[in-house]
């Protein structure tokens, strides 16, 4: 002797217990923390926003920088270039990696490099290394630069 009971059930009642059901288990009270990505933007003449010379003429990363490196919520920070770029050369393209981007990437692995450098038309060719440090780290040499002039 079988017995067979049938639970009578509609689907249209089912899914909204199953979604109650699975709400119960999610802790509901924690909130997440966004990630938040900041800028700090330079010129050829003018790092102070990354860096600065002590009294010791000892370059330091500036106080912008360094707390939002100590900041929690921001995830990558961003070095974007602004304005001409076209009077750096071969050796101040290779000098300004080593005295300032080098460092800072150094300081903390959340820098990356946004954006695009108008160096002189062939100079970064002069040093392939440092451009492809360069474009290594995200930045772009001369992106929007038109030789067909």
């Amino acid at each position: 002797m079988n017995f067979k009971k049938v639970v009578p059930y509609k689907l249209k009642r089912l899914f909204p217990m199953l979604g109650m059901a699975g709400a119960t288990l999610l802790g509901g009270c924690e909130k997440e923390e966004t990630l938040r990505d900041v800028e700090l933007r330079f010129t050829n003449e003018d790092y102070s926003s990354l860096m600065y010379m002590n009294e010791n003429n000892e370059r330091c990363i500036s106080d912008v920088a360094k707390e939002y490196v100590e900041d929690e919520t921001v995830r990558y920070i961003y070095l974007v270039p602004e304005g001409p770029w076209y009077t750096y050369v071969a050796s101040t393209i290779t000098g300004v990696r080593h005295n300032v981007f080098e460092r800072m990437f150094e300081y903390s692995p959340k820098f990356r490099g946004k954006g695009d450098f108008d160096f002189y038309p062939g100079a970064a060719s002069q040093v392939p290394a440092d451009s492809l440090w360069y474009v290594s780290k995200g930045w772009t040499i001369n992106k929007y630069k038109d030789y067909n002039k």
